[in-house]
């Protein structure tokens, strides 16, 4: 995890091993993972917070394990176009991009990025996918790209309003809203909106809870943020704000049951958004919380067998993919890969 400068006695989650003196690394309970280390695809070697017993799921809805990412890394974004998940930058990844196919379990390279990212923000729009900002060894970038699949390259689009990382971004209609993160010294809390068919941005209403390392989805037409931490994994949050971009307005929603940044997150059906894994100050988190836009409640489901902060997540039909992350704080990394099947 990478918090602002502007906390420099402040206990951060995880540092780049090449970080610029505003990103300086900082100490927390417990041992550091060294930046080269690996940890084994293993559920067993990972530290989770603990939790009470999940309720009696059903069988129909269960995880599984997939292909192995072939570059471990965290921090990553993600994104779905043409039915295939991308995996983007991160710790240890930088410039990478792989992408998976449900349908073969399998996984291939992408055009690398123009530069190495982490904590970046990414979405897809008529498969097409888009990535803004993120870390980059000079601090947090404004600077945006696009692929188109079957191009050998990434297309540069007009930079950020300002320089934004460890944010979120959602595509509804014809714009990519990009909500929350950080701009290195401090939170950032305008809403941004490209304009996918003008090439163009526009700033809108402020998030009511700034932060970072939060999530972002479309649930019901509207931008979903939910979680974070406020530039420490010592001040975590479960607060859910939905944005309608018509309206420019946020508004609140109940709070997930538990508090913890460097989530993921993914929608089911339209209206149930599933909160996963992330890091607090005990390790990383295996809740998964289910959030019900037609009653606005919460209920439990079945437990992530890899516990791991800054994932790729994204759902397609009614399976939700969990790719790569930190298992452990700091700059931990894992091949493994997951999927829960909803029904």
């Amino acid at each position: 995890m990478r918090p602002g400068a502007l906390l420099l006695a402040a206990l951060v989650a995880c540092q780049a091993p090449a970080a610029p003196a505003s990103r300086a690394p900082a100490s927390t309970a417990g041992a550091a993972i060294p930046a080269a280390t690996t940890v084994p695809p293993s559920p067993a070697s990972t530290t989770s917070v603990a939790a009470a017993p999940a309720p009696t799921i059903p069988a129909v809805t269960r995880w599984r394990r997939i292909a192995d990412i072939p570059t471990p890394r965290s921090e990553v974004t993600a994104a779905v176009a043409a039915g295939r998940i991308y995996i983007i930058g991160g710790l240890a990844g930088g410039a990478v991009v792989e992408r998976y196919d449900p349908t073969t379990d399998t996984w291939d390279r992408a055009p690398s990025l123009p530069l190495g990212i982490d904590h970046a923000m990414a979405a897809a729009h008529a498969d097409v996918v888009y990535v803004f900002g993120g870390y980059t060894p000079a601090g947090p970038s404004a600077r945006a790209f696009r692929y188109r699949p079957g191009s050998d390259r990434w297309d540069e689009l007009p930079p950020m309003p300002g320089r934004r990382a460890a944010a979120a971004a959602v595509a509804i209609g014809n714009a990519i809203h990009v909500v929350g993160g950080t701009d290195g010294e401090r939170l950032t809390a305008s809403t941004w909106s490209y304009d996918v068919l003008a090439n163009t941005w526009r700033s809108g209403a402020a998030i009511p809870t700034p932060r970072d390392h939060l999530a972002a989805v479309d649930l019901a037409g509207r931008v979903c943020a939910v979680a974070g931490r406020r530039l420490s994994h010592t001040s975590n949050l479960a607060t859910l704000e939905c944005y309608e971009p018509a309206a420019d307005r946020w508004s609140k929603l109940a709070d997930a049951p538990t508090v913890r940044g460097g989530v993921g997150a993914a929608v089911v059906g339209g209206t149930r958004l599933v909160l996963l894994g992330g890091e607090v100050p005990a390790g990383t988190s295996r809740e998964v919380e289910i959030y019900d836009a037609l009653t606005n409640t919460w209920s439990r489901g079945p437990d992530l067998p890899t516990p791991r902060h800054g994932i790729g997540t994204v759902a397609i039909g009614a399976t939700v993919y969990v790719m790569t992350g930190g298992p452990l704080p700091f700059e931990s990394k894992t091949a493994v890969c997951e999927a829960l099947d909803l029904r």
